[in-house]
């Protein structure tokens, strides 16, 4: 009975080692962003990079076999900006710590928390009265905030049936700057967009762990 067990757990073991040398599933690689941004109805673009840092390689044991999947850990950097007509310009710099869940099938989830920077440039002749009633016309008018925002999203990654280094995707958002007129101004947004995983671009080596259920 204990070699029984033994010669089980030598299969065991190199079933494993099989199955990560044939990963049915390829490891993340940095990404290029690029977006359509609405706000509303006012129409912008978001541009940006995604780095893997950590990849937990999930096998679940079913009754047919294995299913697995890659919970991705990402951190991105992104530049975005929307046209708001006879209202503002809205430019901003957004840092985000994404999470995706990459299944067999192609198709993905994501959740992204972020924090940066924004600054709205007035569409409109902005002047400024001074305490003494003097009138100054502004000729770059604005205001710059804090900015904190949040994701979610799904997507196909056409890398894990075919080889096309590329990722279609489509999430909403919400971001929230302040101080906005002593107010947290709060702004949904829908994002449309494509990932380009060039293979000589920036070579990622991120942390994989094995998770068994």
């Amino acid at each position: 009975m204990k070699s029984l067990f033994f010669l089980l757990f030598l299969l065991f073991s190199r079933v494993a080692l099989a199955q990560d040398a044939a990963l049915p599933i390829p490891l993340p690689e940095t990404g290029i962003k690029a977006a359509y941004l609405g706000a509303l109805i006012y129409p912008g673009l978001k541009i940006g990079i995604e780095r893997p840092f950590k990849v937990f390689q999930v096998d679940k044991v079913k009754s047919w076999g294995v299913k697995t999947l890659l919970k991705e850990r990402y951190l991105t950097a992104n530049l975005g900006y929307y046209h708001h007509p006879t209202y503002h310009d809205h430019l901003f710099v957004l840092v985000e710590r994404q999470k995706r869940r990459q299944r067999a099938s192609g198709w993905f989830t994501e959740t992204a928390p972020g924090i940066g920077f924004s600054h709205t440039f007035l569409g409109e002749e902005t002047y400024e009265v001074s305490n003494q009633g003097s009138v100054k016309k502004l000729n770059v008018a604005g205001h710059s905030y804090a900015l904190l925002s949040f994701s979610a999203g799904l997507g196909y990654n056409l890398a894990v049936k075919g080889n096309e280094p590329l990722k279609v995707y489509g999430k909403a958002s919400f971001l929230t700057t302040f101080p906005d007129n002593a107010f947290i101004g709060i702004r949904p947004t829908v994002e449309v967009g494509i990932v380009f995983t060039p293979k000589s671009f920036w070579a990622a080596n991120p942390n994989l762990k094995h998770l068994t259920k």
